[in-house]
């Protein structure tokens, strides 16, 4: 059972890929009763990209737990219909579909509004309402494109670079999960629900320029837009074996860093930004001498925030990541072991954790619409035209 913060609230999902997935399994993992409604081929995710172990894509397993499973064919006539009598005991309904196709099928805001006045109805898009590309696809690369965010990685006047990730997907799902959480809040103290649009490219504005825009700041900006930094973190410096971070901020913190590299002449330099071109070129310079373990304790003693740099094969086994037992692995029926990372968040009274692991397709048709109050033979009647499983 669910002991998470949202325990008691039903959220109603039928987004699919990376962006609402993400979003629901945070809800989920915070107690919330997800039910993931997916088309009779499922969600996209169980049948493409490797690796897959005996059918079961890693794909779909690392976005998907703490879900039940329904299959609704949406094209078929009767669909939308279960849809809204689904929405009736929901708190929330998401969806990723393009501009206008819930509300082709019956199913966007003005139709499960008319059922369940209260529900939070939260709606991924790529771009905001206006503009030629309100109505446009959109993906992970083209966000990253379109935001800023692959320009500021490739650095001033190089050819940008998009992060090796699906980085505007989850972070516009980590948006929509915490408009969700707050609009549910508004609906319990004024009795009414809403609607909430997360634009992905908004959305990703919102988390990545802050930092990297500083020289925009000031209007007009023309004096200030070159003092933006070329980059707002330092890269990993090379040792003899490997890699370390180190993230000095306050002049303590580099002097002494500094006197454990041995160097405490370079902060002498008075004029600050010459001083910290030559730090920076000379720690590049001597690190290579010794090894990581080396300078992590020069690092340590010198009480400078810095650290080692893991990739997949060794930070599963990184002391601190066992001593927080910050990854777990569950057995799955179908792939067997499965490792997942868990909740980035620590409640004391109500943990958020893995307490469904990810659900077969439609394993749960037949159950999620009996709790709904849908008679069985109705049920029978569905499956026989192909509108559920």
């Amino acid at each position: 059972m669910a002991d998470g913060p949202l325990a008691g609230f039903r959220i109603l999902d039928l987004t699919q890929v990376v962006s609402g997935p993400f979003c629901t399994m945070m809800l989920g993992d915070l107690g919330a009763d997800v039910i993931k409604i997916e088309p009779p081929e499922g969600d996209p995710t169980r049948s493409i990209g490797r690796p897959r172990k005996n059918g079961v894509t890693a794909g779909f397993l690392v976005f998907n737990r703490n879900k039940r499973s329904a299959v609704v064919d949406l094209k078929k006539e009767g669909a939308a219909n279960l849809i809204r009598m689904l929405a009736v005991k929901a708190d929330a309904m998401i969806e990723n579909n393009r501009p206008g196709v819930a509300d082709r099928l019956g199913i966007g805001y003005a139709d499960i509004r008319k059922v369940n006045p209260k529900i939070v109805y939260c709606a991924i898009h790529g771009f905001g309402p206006k503009g030629r590309y309100a109505n446009a696809p959109a993906y992970d690369p083209v966000i990253q494109g379109f935001s800023g965010v692959a320009a500021v990685q490739g650095g001033r006047g190089e050819k940008p670079v998009a992060v090796k990730m699906a980085l505007a997907d989850k972070i516009t799902g980590m948006t929509a999960a915490l408009s969700i959480v707050s609009a549910l809040h508004a609906a319990r103290n004024r009795g009414v629900g809403q609607y909430i649009r997360i634009p992905m490219v908004e959305a990703m504005m919102s988390f990545a320029a802050n930092d990297s825009m500083v020289g925009y700041v000031f209007v007009p900006d023309d004096e200030f837009k070159d003092q933006t930094p070329k980059n707002g973190s330092l890269d990993p410096f090379r040792t003899k074996d490997g890699y370390v971070t180190i993230a000095p901020y306050t002049d303590e913190q580099w002097e002494r860093l500094l006197n454990g590299v041995g160097h405490p002449e370079w902060w002498q330099i008075e004029d600050r930004r010459e001083r910290l071109r030559t730090c920076l070129k000379g720690i590049a310079k001597v690190f290579p001498e010794h090894d990581s373990a080396h300078w992590l304790k020069v690092i340590e003693e010198a009480d400078c925030p810095g650290g080692p740099v893991n990739n997949y094969d060794t930070l599963f086994n990184d002391p601190e990541v066992i001593a927080n037992e910050s990854v777990s692995v569950y057995e799955h029926p179908v792939a067997g072991p499965v490792r997942s990372v868990n909740p980035g968040m620590r409640f004391s009274e109500t943990p958020a954790r893995m307490w469904r692991i990810p659900p077969r397709l439609g394993e749960h048709t037949e159950e999620i619409l009996r709790e709904a109050g849908i008679a069985r033979e109705q049920i029978e009647e569905m499956r026989k035209g192909k509108v559920i499983n």
